[in-house]
């Protein structure tokens, strides 16, 4: 039971990474949508999270360093490996999408200003009536 619980706060610890990791693959993911030969396993994305945890600088009394080691680093590894088998024309998109899904799951996107961005200006407000319809031409 005690080593159950200290699993389990071990765990916790490293979930920070576990969400970013999860974020970058759903970014992999949706290249798919981009052109359908951008399509990577999730065998794939795993070996290359591994290769990351082992090659990742160590903090053997700092978990929480730890955590950022393997997130920037894996971070970028995958982002040199996605962008070698991208077209010149999709690496601006993918690095912008990347930007924009960490950014999202750090809480640092207005969802108000990223619909603006994706939509344009929309009007929610009525037509207001004409004051001056005599002189004011509409």
């Amino acid at each position: 039971e005690v080593t159950e619980k200290e699993i389990d706060e071990t765990r916790e610890k490293y979930r920070p990474t576990a969400y970013q990791g999860s974020l970058l693959f759903f970014c992999v993911s949706d290249l798919a949508l981009v052109d359908s030969m951008y399509q990577y396993s999730l065998q794939w994305f795993l070996a290359l999270f591994e290769k990351g945890l082992e090659d990742s600088e160590a903090a053997p009394d700092d978990v929480a360093k730890r955590c950022d080691n393997v997130n920037a680093y894996f971070t970028f590894s995958l982002y040199k490996n996605i962008c070698r088998g991208l077209f010149e024309r999709d690496k601006l998109l993918f690095s912008f999408t990347l930007c924009i899904k960490l950014m999202q799951g750090q809480n640092r996107v207005d969802p108000s200003e990223w619909r603006f961005l994706l939509a344009g200006a929309t009007s929610n407000e009525t037509a207001l009536p004409n004051p001056a319809p005599e002189w004011l031409l509409e």
